[in-house]
């Protein structure tokens, strides 16, 4: 019973988004399962064009025309790593906002940083910006020391 009541609530608060941010979170959806789908099989080399130019960066200053639509993909970003029945790492999420920006030919920065943690192993994190927006995975990139930038 449980089950049903939470997807019930799930189901609401997907019904009662915009139209445009139910089609974003549609795309974002598909997408993701797409990325996951292919760093998965594919060697990292094949997907590696995804990413962008290395070591650029793309503007940081406000772009008030685009605000909107780039608020509207991290909302459709948050709502695919919170509803997708696959794990939504931080790597896929980014490549996902980045392929959504670049179908909209918005610029973005795709950040990959590491760190070591306390047993001495190195963690790797992915984050995305879109000029004055963080699209996805900056609130855990705390600590992370940026190795990568990719626009």
């Amino acid at each position: 019973m449980k089950v049903l009541k939470k997807l019930g609530s799930k189901i609401n608060t997907l019904t009662a988004l915009p139209f445009k941010t139910k089609l974003l979170f549609i795309e974002a959806f598909f997408t993701s399962g797409w990325v996951k789908f292919c760093l998965t099989i594919f060697p990292f080399n094949r997907v590696m064009h995804w990413l962008g130019t290395t070591n650029t960066e793309s503007s940081t200053e406000v772009d008030v025309e685009s605000l909107v639509l780039r608020r509207q993909i991290k909302t459709a970003i948050d709502l695919c790593r919170k509803y997708a029945p696959w794990r939504t790492e931080c790597y896929t999420m980014s490549l996902t906002g980045r392929l959504m920006l670049k179908r909209r030919k918005l610029p973005s920065t795709l950040y990959v940083g590491f760190m070591k943690d306390e047993a001495g192993k190195y963690k790797g994190h992915a984050w995305l910006r879109a000029n004055d927006i963080y699209i996805s995975g900056f609130k855990e990139s705390k600590g992370f020391t940026v190795n990568f930038r990719f626009s």
